[in-house]
């Protein structure tokens, strides 16, 4: 029992050392951009209901390609913005799921712009599994650094960036 106990502790700290290691962190500066798409509002808490909106606004990304839609886009990315936070993580807050643009001119009819502010940013990076669940990994050691007060965010705009190579970066805003 003792043996089977030591060896689930030991796989336990094996994955979290590779999620560790998966991710990857750096600090960048952000000149402002445009974020043309779909917009909701939300919270964390009715995420983690499963009735929350996020789900909901990646399936009609699948289901309704809308992507194509939007003029002026700088590349193949999905872009996701969080902005207009009511209380840090804690709150309320927009979020827009959409492609990077040069220009906001000609916004489709069910879509709004978004700017993503200038500044600097935490950019905190997974490859190589599932989005969904990189997304969901990043965030949570995001939320883990927060904690202890290692990250201090801004809390002005945050993005994610979806790459069509299985890769995700998340970048917070930075309060200094």
């Amino acid at each position: 029992m003792k043996r089977s106990v030591a060896l689930a502790c030991i796989s336990l700290l094996g994955a979290a050392l590779m999620l560790a290691k998966a991710i990857k962190e750096s600090k960048v500066h952000v000149e402002p951009f445009t974020v043309v798409g779909i917009a909701a509002r939300t919270s964390n808490a009715r995420e983690a209901t499963g009735s929350g909106a996020i789900g909901a606004m990646w399936t009609r990304l699948q289901t309704e390609g809308f992507l194509s839609r939007i003029p002026h886009r700088t590349d193949d990315h999905v872009i996701a913005v969080y902005y207009d936070y009511e209380n840090g993580k804690d709150g309320e807050y927009g979020y827009l799921l959409g492609a990077r643009v040069s220009s906001a001119n000609s916004i489709p009819a069910g879509m709004i712009a978004k700017k993503v502010e200038s500044g600097t940013y935490a950019m905190f990076t997974e490859e190589g599994g599932p989005p969904a669940q990189m997304t969901v990994n990043l965030w949570k050691h995001i939320w883990s650094l927060e904690k202890p007060g290692e990250l201090e965010r801004a809390y002005k705009t945050d993005y994610e960036v979806h790459y069509p190579n299985a890769r995700v970066d998340v970048c917070v805003g930075l309060a200094r």
